[in-house]
């Protein structure tokens, strides 16, 4: 999915976590995101003990919804909120990323969308948070910044809209562990 004559750079940063509420939005009104978290959880869901669906759908107060305080839930949900929302932006907004980078849950989704891991490598590494960092300083945007990137567009919950006027947020992230770029192949 990576352009190597593309001009803009995605960060995945690690974090808190999604919001359900910006996740069950997002999956309601755009066909393409839905498509996307749909099939990440048909295989996610056979190294989990609950269904990822069951915790991002359930009520606000409910056993389920506790789920998301786990971290291979956390991750998992970032995760997946991450490709979709990747994919979104690609099919909808035509996206084109030369280089992604990423952190923790992100590394993985960064690792994904680069074709760098598939997702029977990524799963393993979510549920297990083995080799998975957590934030650290800002040297994700410096990074790709420095390697040439003045678009450098970060896929966080709390840059879910999808820009408008042609010029994608610029937002601050972690350092990554893992990034890849369309040369990378």
């Amino acid at each position: 999915m990576l352009d190597a004559g593309a001009e803009s750079a995605v960060i995945f940063p690690s974090g808190p976590g999604v919001s359900p509420a910006q996740l069950r939005d997002l999956y309601g009104a755009f066909s393409p995101f839905r498509e996307q978290f749909d099939a990440l959880c048909q295989v996610m869901d056979g190294s989990l003990p609950v269904p990822l669906a069951a915790a991002v759908f359930a009520p606000h107060d409910s056993v389920d919804a506790g789920l998301l305080d786990r971290p291979e839930f956390r991750r998992t949900a970032l995760f997946a909120y991450q490709v979709a929302l990747f994919e979104l932006w690609r099919q909808c907004h035509a996206l084109r990323a030369a280089a992604v980078a990423g952190e923790g849950a992100g590394g993985c989704a960064a690792g994904y969308v680069s074709g760098v891991l598939d997702l029977d490598e990524a799963v393993p590494l979510l549920v297990s948070g083995h080799g998975l960092s957590e934030p650290g300083v800002d040297v994700a945007e410096l990074s790709l910044r420095r390697g040439g990137f003045e678009s450098v567009i970060r896929c966080a919950p709390d840059q879910q809209a999808p820009w408008s006027g042609g010029t994608p947020p610029i937002g601050r992230a972690a350092s990554p562990p893992l990034a890849w770029s369309g040369h990378d192949r």
